[in-house]
Parts: structure tokens; sequence; C-alpha cells
């Protein structure tokens, strides 16, 4: 054999290799490494993660003007103290928790429910304070709302209603005692009746002042008298079995009875009445 065809051959030999080793180190030839095994710590991260995100708190408040006051509220594991604050600023009112309520979380959903029904939804039993008035509209004012659970002692009549002074007034009738009296006392003809039953009021006054007429109310009602003011109207008037507010309408314009009502089962207490001076005398607060 020659040395030329040996080359030749040789060469026909090593073109196949050659192609082989190019085609094995060319980039689309490359086998890709596999991917790293997940860490074992990596799946429970991502449920802690994701536990701590479910139970991260939130809530979101809306209240409307006017009358009546309508709440739409959407909350998840909400700290009902915050979420009390919260309502307070917006109501333009205290809202206050029992010492129960206060350690309490809460997860809600409601849209446009009135304030009595949505106090509901925050706690076992509400109460809510009102002011009413013989002026205005007739609207009872929020005064303050009590959030409590079940079993726990009402809050105090004076939690928020208080007064800086009380009324003492020293009346009697100069023929109190006499024949004459008795018989008129017996005809149930005097010149002031007042009555208070089953939280209903009936009054007869005539020509009374309307101090006496009131404070002759708180006495049979058991709840305090404010004389803000020393008024010399005197009254002409005969009604039976009204409710404490309707009996504010019909007195006099001047006057403020708080209440408080127990949401549960909508029985009203009250609280304290005031006499005030007339809108008219109260100093403007325009400049």
């Amino acid at each position: 054999m020659n040395t030329a065809r040996l080359r030749l051959v040789s060469s026909l030999i090593l073109l196949p290799l050659l192609a082989g080793l190019a085609l094995a180190q060319s980039p689309a030839a490359r086998t890709q490494p596999p991917p790293a095994p997940a860490k074992k710590s990596d799946a429970p991260k991502a449920a802690a993660k994701e536990a701590a995100d479910a139970q991260k708190p939130f809530w979101n408040l809306k209240v409307t003007k006017g009358t009546p006051r309508l709440l739409t509220f959407k909350s998840k594991n909400a700290p009902l103290p915050e979420v009390a604050a919260d309502i307070s600023k917006k109501l333009g009112a205290p809202v206050l928790l029992s010492p129960l309520m206060q350690k309490q979380r809460v997860t809600l959903e409601f849209e446009n429910v009135p304030l009595e029904g949505a106090a509901g939804m925050f706690a076992p039993v509400p109460y809510v304070d009102y002011e009413l008035s013989g002026a205005g509209d007739g609207q009872p004012k929020l005064v303050a709302i009590y959030l409590y659970a079940l079993n726990e002692e009402p809050p105090s009549r004076t939690a928020v209603v208080k007064g800086n002074e009380e009324a003492i007034l020293i009346e009697g009738n100069t023929e109190e005692g006499t024949e004459a009296y008795e018989k008129q006392k017996e005809k149930e003809d005097l010149p002031l009746r007042v009555k208070f039953e089953r939280n209903h009021l009936s009054v007869r006054a005539v020509k009374q002042p309307l101090t006496i007429i009131l404070f002759q109310i708180a006495s049979k009602v058991d709840i305090p008298f404010d004389m803000k003011y020393e008024s010399t109207e005197l009254v002409d008037v005969d009604f039976s079995n009204y409710t404490m507010e309707q009996a504010v309408r019909t007195l006099s314009p001047n006057i403020r009875l708080y209440v408080r009502t127990n949401l549960t089962n909508y029985e009203t207490t009250p609280l304290r009445m005031m006499l005030v001076p007339p809108a008219s005398s109260q100093p403007s607060t325009e400049n």
C-alpha cells in the first residue's frame, strides 16, 4: 500500500469522528443540567406566609350622613377596639366596650344597615343613649353606643350622660291638710297631677310653672333633673298615657331628656332630664 492511499483512508476514518465531536460540542447538542431540587424548608415557609396573610387584620367602614345613619362594613380579624374608635370618629359619638369586648376581633360584612342593627352585629348586647328634645324635627340625637357581652353588668347610667347640678325645689300647698284640699284631691281636681305607670306618663296642670311640672315628672320617673334655666313659663296641659318622648314634645321645646335603649329587647330607660335656655336667648356662635 502506497503512502498516498494510506493518507486517504486515514482521512476517511477521521472525518466522521471529527463531525461527531463538533456536533457534541455545539450549543444545541449540549444537554441542560436538571433543575436543582426544591429545598425542603421552602414549602413550610410559603404555607406560613399564606397563613399570616390570611390572618392579617383589615377593615373598611362607611357611614352615611343624615337620618337614618346607615353603615357599610367589611372586616377580617380586625381588633374591635380599633374598629370602635373608627366608628366613633365617623359618628361623632363615643363607642364604649365592656372589658370582655375589648379583647374581641371581628370578621363581618354588611351593607347599608341602620345604626341600631349594625350595633347588634358587633356585640351580643348593645345599648344606645339618645337625647330627646321638644325642639327641631324630633329625631333622637345619638349620644353614645355601648357594646357589651352576655351576662355582663350594663353600663353605668352616668357613663356618658352626666350632670353638674341637680335642681332641688321646695314646694307645698298652703291648703294641704284642709278639708277643701282633701275634697279636691278626692275629685282628682288638683292644679297639678302627675302619674307614671308602665313607662307612660299622665300629666294634668292648670297654670303651673314649667319647672314645678318637670321636677314632679323627674321625681315620679326617678331620674335627676338639671335646671340650666329658671323659666317663668306657666303651663296648661292635660294628657294621659304618653310616652316620655311624646310628653317632652308636648310640654316645651326647651326640655332635653336623655334615655338609654337596650337594642336586644328595645326597652328604654330614662336617664336624666334637663331644662335649657330657649334657643333665642343663647349666644350666637356665628362671626
